[in-house]
């Protein structure tokens, strides 16, 4: 079954947040014009403010009854209600359905909000879905083209809009779990209910007759079919014909309270539906504590497990729906196992649990990028012109990135699978290390069918790629452009890369940017980057980055006075975002913070930081320090863009482009979510291919999916590099965190660094604030003895300044020791 995913990490924050909801209102209290009501009250009770913008107003007798009249009728005053609700909110949530609703008061929405400058959030609902859209599919896109979020309540309806070429993301239906809960005590009498509007869509003729044959074998059962429509008189006659009398109650219209009463007395739900999506009324039922009998049409099966916590039957089949009822009325306890079962099964659909994924696509609204001004000039055209001269394809690969992150996980695996085998056969026809490799091996690129295959070959090191170097160049590659690694963790790495694989790395690092609202042409800081990498800035780079807005400050010398024209050149630039390396920008933050000057009142809308492990006290300093979300990022020169944080929280893979593998030491995969080294294949990589390549950091995948919906599979964390671990002298292996905290508080000392030459020295370099008393030197080699041990000789240096690494990075801890 596929339901919501858990909400697990940012928590409901849109307090004055304005919305607009569009949709329908009772009467008649139909499923969406519920959910509206419902949606409106808990909005304003998580402190936004909504403005109720009516589909359906109520019209003059005479009016309602012309049918294409009265829409005509109430478009131009919806129209103009719309005009104004939307400039006055920041978001419009169009509540939709199919057929003319979408025509009439959908498209209109969605058009209005572009003309307006707002975000639009849509939210489909309807068991239809699948005969409008194959009637209407054209029509639809063209208006989805200006929509920031496509919402649907179910995965059948995900499914339905992915087959049009559009990705939706789950939002599921909101129950009351106050209003809608079991009675204290309620002895059987078979009282059946129907609770669906009386339509032909819902086939009430079919519970009738089903009905009819349930009194044969119980006849004291009673059956109530709640609700108004079309069909009551045609229902009255069969009700007649089939000799029901007393046993058989229309309700009419009823209001909430009375429902949920209803509910209560009853002992079944029956759903004799021939179309449908989430029905409420399911839903309803379950939060009750009531069985149900529903048909297995259109998303149901997508909601219900069969025999688990409710019963299918085919529609219009009322001898099958009779017998499941039967089934269920003439046994308690089965009747009260499916019952338990829906029951706990409602609190994936409680405002607790649906409130993170909504507000998550709400700040996806609202953290789009600029559509106009300079930075939609930069995005839109010059930038693509500086990728099409370059020969670079990252424009187009971004823009269907953008399409596949919405993927489902399935569907991307299968994606990375057919990119897999293209490798595979690529490096054995063009590639001479892998065709001596395959040979060796007797490994067939032919025969991969599953991703797991990939684990036949064994684990790329540094050491095989700079022994072999000329070899991993294919023989029909491109241009190449040769890169090297700074060796801050060992040995340096110096390799090549095609235009394939840099074209599909900017296009992974833009989309990641455009997630928190900032684009290419936003004015950004970079704070990274080495005396090599600052020798290749030419005048051209350098007229590049100023029609980019990208100010470059090195982070290999951060002396006083050049971060002292940092923060003047900052306050100039005044970015909307900044790059760096975690250490430095924390160098950064503690001086701007020693000179009591604000950094907070730049604007930065975010910081992105990458290329180190990110603790939590940094991002703590920074969010502080700037005003702005920290944003973790995670890849590097040689593995690629493997990874980066969503404004949920989630550190999403790459998976277009990276098969992402955690290892234990024998090269063997570990289970999910348990730690162990990061091996990564880059499936843009045939001109230089990277497969299997061990990257050198140790971290953990996450086997929940992420609020924000995207099916990006997770990184649980990243706990840095193998050199970031030490090891005791008894040989257990610790992260250099248990080091860290010993000296990281200590008022005494402004900087340090950690490094283990082997199992029996360490040294720890240290620049104390006015020298270090021996009572707190002896403290700090007692403490770390005592997680090294005993004989394990300790030396501490006291040095002016700790040079940053070649490549400018900051590093705590590094470890000489193999931990495997």
């Amino acid at each position: 079954m596929n339901g919501p995913p858990p909400p697990t990490t940012r928590p409901v924050d849109i307090a004055g947040l304005r919305v607009a909801l569009v949709g329908p209102l009772p009467p008649p209290d139909g499923g969406i014009a519920n959910q509206t009501v419902q949606l409106a009250r808990l909005l304003r009770e998580s402190g936004a403010e909504v403005e109720l913008v009516q589909v359906n107003p109520v019209q003059p007798a005479w009016l309602a009854s012309l049918r294409g009249l009265r829409g005509a009728a109430r478009l131009p005053p919806y129209l103009w209600r719309l005009w104004r609700a939307a400039g006055r909110a920041q978001l419009l949530h169009v509540m939709a359905h199919s057929g003319w609703s979408w025509h009439l008061h959908t498209a209109p929405a969605i058009w209005i909000a572009r003309l307006r400058g707002k975000g639009v959030l849509v939210n489909y609902r309807g068991g239809e879905a699948m005969d409008f859209l194959n009637r209407s599919a054209a029509l639809v896109r063209w208006s989805m083209r200006h929509v920031h979020a496509l919402i649907v309540p179910s995965a059948f309806l995900a499914e339905v809009f992915t087959l049009h070429g559009m990705s939706a993301q789950i939002v599921p239906n909101v129950i009351d779990l106050a209003r809608f809960h079991p009675p204290a005590d309620a002895p059987p009498h078979a009282a059946i209910l129907v609770a669906r509007h009386l339509e032909p869509l819902y086939d009430q003729a079919t519970a009738l007759r089903a009905f009819a044959i349930v009194r044969r074998s119980l006849p004291h059962a009673h059956l109530t079919l709640c609700g108004e429509g079309p069909e009551l008189g045609r229902l009255q006659q069969l009700a007649l014909d089939l000799d029901l009398g007393e046993a058989l109650h229309f309700t009419g219209r009823l209001d909430n309270a009375t429902m949920a009463a209803l509910y209560r007395q009853s002992d079944l739900a029956l759903n004799a539906s021939l179309a449908d999506n989430m029905p409420n009324s399911i839903l309803e039922a379950w939060a009750s504590g009531v069985p149900v009998v529903s048909t297995d049409v259109g998303g149901i099966p997508y909601l219900v497990r069969d025999q688990v916590n409710a019963v299918l039957v085919p529609p219009r089949n009322p001898e099958a729906m009779a017998q499941a009822m039967l089934a269920i009325l003439q046994s308690p306890e089965h009747g009260r196992a499916l019952a338990r079962a829906g029951l706990a099964e409602t609190q994936r659909y409680a405002w607790r649990q649906v409130a993170p994924l909504l507000t998550a696509q709400y700040r996806r609204v609202l953290r789009r990028p600029p559509a106009s001004g300079y930075t939609a000039l930069v995005s839109r055209m010059l930038f693509p012109l500086h990728e099409l001269l370059k020969r670079h394809t990252s424009v187009a690969l971004r823009k269907r990135m953008e399409q596949t992150q919405w993927w489902p996980q399935s569907r991307l695996e299968s994606l990375q699978l057919t990119r897999l085998r293209a490798l595979l056969l690529h490096a054995s026809e063009h590639v001479p290390y892998y065709r001596q490799l395959y040979a060796r091996l007797d490994f067939d690129a032919t025969r991969v069918r599953d991703l797991s295959q990939l684990s036949r070959l064994p684990i790329l090191t540094k050491a095989d790629i700079n022994r072999h170097r000329t070899d991993f160049i294919a023989d029909n590659a491109g241009p190449l452009q040769r890169f090297n690694t700074g060796g801050s963790s060992g040995e340096p790495l110096i390799f090549f890369q095609g235009k394939a694989r840099v074209s599909h790395d900017v296009a992974a690092k833009w989309r990641a940017t455009r997630w928190w609202g900032v684009d290419i042409g936003d004015p950004e800081a970079l704070m990274w980057g080495s005396p090599i990498e600052l020798n290749a800035q030419d005048r051209w780079r350098t007229r590049r980055d100023r029609m980019l807005r990208s100010l470059l400050l090195p982070a290999f010398d951060l002396s006083p006075a050049r971060l002292d024209d940092y923060v003047s050149k900052l306050q100039r630039l005044r970015p909307a975002m900044l790059f760096g390396y975690p250490s430095a920008l924390c160098v950064l933050a503690r001086h701007a913070q020693g000179k009591h000057i604000r950094l907070d009142r730049l604007g930065i809308k975010v910081v992105f930081v990458t290329a180190e492990r990110l603790y939590e006290e940094q991002r703590t300093l920074l969010e502080q320090a700037f005003g702005a979300p920290v944003a973790n990022g995670y890849g590097g020169r040689d593995a690629g863009f493997l990874a980066h944080e969503c404004p949920e929280g989630g550190l999403h893979i790459t998976a277009e482009d990276v098969i992402l593998e955690i290892v234990d030491p024998q090269g063997a995969p570990v289970a999910p979510g348990e730690t162990g080294a990061i091996v990564v294949t880059h499936l843009a990589s045939g001109d230089f291919p990277f497969i299997r390549y061990a990257t050198g950091d140790v971290g953990a995948l996450d086997t929940r999916p992420c609020v924000c919906g995207r099916g990006l599979p997770l990184l649980k964390r990243v706990e840095g590099r193998v050199t970031d671990f030490v090891v005791a002298r008894d040989g257990t292996v610790m992260h250099g965190l248990a080091l860290i905290y010993v000296l990281r508080d200590l008022p005494q000392i402004r900087a340090f660094k950690i490094i283990q030459e082997s199992l029996d020295i360490t040294r720890v370099l240290l620049v104390s604030v006015s020298g270090l008393p021996p009572s707190l030197r002896i403290d700090i080699i007692s403490q770390f003895r005592a997680r090294l041990g005993a004989s394990v000789d300790i030396v501490i240096e006291e040095v002016t300044e700790i040079p940053a690494e070649a490549s400018g990075k900051h590093r705590y801890v590094i470890s000489k020791v193999a931990t495997n």
